[in-house]
């Protein structure tokens, strides 16, 4: 898709002086409050409501960051944010307590009286 707006993005004059991607209606770059109200209405198209919820694009960044660690691991995520430090990229490893005792439950782990003992 990105390969295809670009092309079309040649043809359109307002895009002829600038490195922007997108440009508004009025052929200013999107600033915060306008990318918002795009967020928004996507939303409110996808029928998700925002009510009891933070949306910003930092939110939507920080989900792809937090999942794609789950997912797959934290080098996954780095490349994905386009980090260049992994500390940057550990605050994105939420993952929850019960994956994380399942998962030593799977490595041969057992718990008992608060400590993993290994064998158990």
């Amino acid at each position: 898709m990105l390969e295809y707006w670009l092309t079309q993005r040649q043809a359109i004059s307002k895009y002829d002086d600038t490195d922007a991607l997108w440009l508004t209606r009025e052929a200013n770059p999107y600033g915060s409050s306008a990318l918002r109200y795009v967020l928004q209405k996507l939303c409110e198209i996808a029928g998700i409501s925002t009510d009891n919820r933070t949306m910003s694009w930092y939110a939507i960044r920080h989900s792809t960051g937090t999942y794609m660690t789950r997912e797959e691991d934290l080098a996954a995520a780095q490349t994905q944010l386009r980090h260049l430090s992994p500390e940057t990229t550990m605050k994105y490893d939420q993952t929850p307590v019960e994956d994380r005792r399942d998962a030593l439950d799977r490595m041969g782990w057992s718990r008992r009286r608060g400590r993993f003992i290994v064998g158990e």
